[in-house]
């Protein structure tokens, strides 16, 4: 799995967590508003995620959603939509491809930065 996508299922179950937290009526108010901090960060961070799957094409899209933020296999998601499941592997293969080399990219540029402030 891209690490990218593992990261957004940890900050989905970090999300869940925190907002169960706050039900707890023992925490204190400093403890609440911190979660509450801690939980608003994760869901805008959350959000940034969510631009970057919308910004695929439209099937591209549904095939990341249905995937990473809804669990579902991919014979499944062909299921759903309608296609061939070969057809549906072989466009999450050429996602993956267009996401790994994002993944690159993005490192290169953290990595220039990180070196230009030295």
């Amino acid at each position: 799995m891209n690490l990218w996508i593992g990261d957004y299922l940890e900050l989905s179950n970090e999300i869940h967590y925190l907002k169960f937290k706050l039900t707890d009526d023992q925490l204190t108010t400093k403890q609440h508003k911190e979660t509450q901090l801690k939980l608003d960060k994760r869901l805008k961070r959350e959000n940034e995620f969510k631009v970057i799957i919308n910004s695929f094409e439209d099937l591209e899209s549904k095939i990341l959603k249905m995937k990473y933020i809804e669990g579902m296999t991919l014979s499944k998601i062909a299921e759903e939509l309608g296609y061939n499941y070969n057809y549906i592997a072989n466009e999450h293969a050429a996602i993956m491809k267009i996401i790994k080399k994002f993944d690159v990219i993005y490192s290169n540029l953290e990595e220039h930065i990180k070196n230009q402030s030295r």
